[in-house]
C-alpha cells in the first residue's frame, strides 16, 4: 500500500518518468518499517519541486548542446575543414558565424573562386576573415565584379590575392560603389594601368567612398597652387593625404604651410604625408631621439625641410641609424641634418656593409678618413662595386667577402671587428 502511494507522488511531481518509479522502489529493503518510508516520503515531497526546476534546467541545457552539435553544426564544421581548408580550431570558431545546411551554396561560390585563380591559401585566408560569402550568390553578386575587375585589366593572380587580403571588396556595390571608384581614380590618374596599380597596392581605397572623401581635399589644394600634375601622385602614393579626416587635413596642411613649405614644391606634399603619417604622440616620442642626440629646434627643422620623408621611419630605425652613424663611423650630428635623407636608407642591408668596406680602406690608406659617407650610401650598387670593391680587388682581396657576408647587426661593433690584413 504504501509502495503504490509514493510510486504515485513521484510521478505526479515529475521527478521521475512512471517506467522508472517501479524497479527502483521494487529495490527497496522490505524490512523498512512504515514509519522509516513516510519520513522518506516526507523529504522527496519537500524537495520535490526542487528537483523538478533542477531536472528541467537539466533538460534545456541538454538539448541546447545537442542542437549546437546537432546536424547542420556538426555539417558547418566539417565543410569548413574539408572544403575549406580551415583547421578544426578555426572551423569551430567560423560556425558560429555562418550556418550552413548543405554544400551547394558554398560548393558554387568556391566553385567561382576557384575558376578565377584563387588558391586553397586564397580560399581559406578569404573564408576565415569573410564566412558569410559561403552563403552568397556568386552568378549575381561575386562573378560581376570579378568581370569587372578584368576588364580594366586584372589578372586573376591579382583578383585573387587582393580580394582575400581585403574581402570587403566583394561585399561593396559594384554600380554604387566599385565603378564610381574606378571612374574617380582614372579621372585623376589617367590610365587603367595606374588604376590597377593602385587596386593591387592600395586596394583600401575601392571599398569606401573615395570620390566622396578625396574630392573636397583635392579642391583646397587646387585652391593652395598645389599643381594638378602632382595628384596622381598623391592618389598613388599618399592616398592618406585626401583620406583622413576633413580636420586632420586642415590641420596638417596648417602644419607644412607654417614651416614654410611651398604648396607649388612637391616637398609640401612629403610633409603634409609625415604629419599625416605620425600621431602627435609618436611625432613627439620621434622628435625627442633628436633632441636626445642634441639637435636644436632649427636643426630639426632644417633637416625636416630638406627631406619630410624621414620622419617616417620608425623610432626604432632612426635610433639605432643615429647611433651607427654618429658612435660606430664618427659623423657629427650636423652631417645628418645636413643629409637627413640617409636615415631612410636600409641599415642591415646597405648602410653596415658598405660602411664596413670604407672602414677596411681607410684603414689601409687607400681612401680619405674625411670622405663624405653620404654619397658612397647613396650609390646604385654596381657604381659601388666598381668604385670601391672591384677596384681595389688585388690590393684587399678579402674586400668582397667583406661586403657580402657582414650584413647582419653583429657589425654594428665595429671596434670589435677585426679586419684582415693583406
Amino acid at each position: 500500500m504504501m509502495y503504490g502511494f509514493v510510486r504515485r507522488r513521484l510521478v505526479l511531481t515529475q521527478v521521475l518518468p512512471n517506467n522508472c518509479c517501479r524497479p527502483v522502489l521494487q529495490d527497496l529493503d522490505t524490512t523498512v518499517t512504515d514509519v522509516g518510508l513516510c519520513l522518506n516520503l516526507r523529504f522527496y515531497l519537500r524537495n520535490a519541486r526542487s528537483l523538478v526546476v533542477g531536472i528541467r534546467s537539466f533538460s534545456n541545457e541538454t538539448e541546447s548542446v545537442s542542437v549546437k552539435h546537432g546536424k547542420e553544426y556538426s555539417f558547418t564544421v566539417s565543410y569548413l575543414i574539408n572544403s575549406c581548408g580551415l583547421s578544426p580550431e578555426i572551423a569551430k570558431s567560423v560556425s558560429e558565424k555562418v550556418k550552413l545546411k548543405s554544400s551547394k551554396q558554398p560548393d558554387s561560390v568556391l566553385r567561382i573562386l576557384k575558376n578565377h585563380g584563387f588558391t586553397n591559401t586564397h580560399i581559406s585566408k578569404l573564408v576565415k576573415s569573410r564566412p558569410s560569402l559561403l552563403l552568397a550568390h556568386p552568378e549575381r553578386s561575386i562573378l560581376p565584379k570579378f568581370e569587372f575587375f578584368k576588364s580594366i585589366g586584372v589578372t586573376n593572380a591579382e583578383l585573387a590575392g587582393v580580394c582575400s587580403s581585403t574581402p570587403a571588396i566583394l561585399s561593396r556595390s559594384l554600380e554604387h560603389l566599385l565603378i564610381p571608384n574606378y571612374k574617380f581614380l582614372k579621372s585623376v590618374l589617367l590610365y587603367d594601368e595606374k588604376v590597377v596599380k593602385a587596386f593591387r597596392k592600395k586596394s583600401w581605397i575601392f571599398h569606401q567612398d573615395t570620390q566622396k572623401r578625396a574630392s573636397p581635399k583635392f579642391a583646397i589644394l587646387r585652391e593652395l597652387g598645389v599643381p594638378e600634375s602632382f595628384f596622381p601622385l598623391i592618389l598613388s602614393c599618399y592616398s592618406s593625404i585626401v583620406l583622413q579626416r576633413s580636420d586632420q587635413f586642415d590641420e596638417n596642411v596648417k602644419k607644412a604651410i607654417g614651416m614654410g613649405f611651398n604648396p607649388e614644391r612637391c616637398r609640401f606634399i612629403h610633409a603634409v604625408h609625415s604629419f599625416t603619417c605620425n600621431s602627435q604622440t609618436t611625432w613627439e616620442s620621434k622628435l625627442d631621439v633628436f633632441k636626445r642626440c642634441g639637435w636644436s629646434d632649427d636643426e630639426f627643422s632644417l633637416a625636416f625641410r630638406r627631406c619630410p620623408n624621414f620622419m617616417n621611419a620608425s623610432e626604432n630605425k632612426l635610433v639605432t641609424t643615429m647611433d651607427f652613424l654618429v658612435n660606430k663611423m664618427g659623423w657629427k650630428t650636423r652631417d645628418i641634418v645636413t643629409y637627413p635623407d640617409i636615415l631612410l636608407v636600409n641599415l642591415e642591408k646597405r648602410i653596415i656593409p658598405r660602411c664596413l668596406v670604407i672602414k677596411v680602406l681607410q684603414s689601409k690608406g687607400l681612401v680619405k678618413e674625411n670622405m663624405s659617407l653620404r654619397p658612397i650610401i647613396k650609390l646604385i650598387e654596381k657604381k659601388f662595386l666598381d668604385k670601391f670593391v672591384t677596384k681595389y680587388n688585388d690590393t684587399v682581396p678579402q674586400l668582397l667577402n667583406i661586403y657580402q657576408r657582414k650584413k647582419g647587426l653583429e657589425a654594428l661593433n665595429m671596434n670589435s671587428y677585426s679586419f684582415p690584413s693583406n
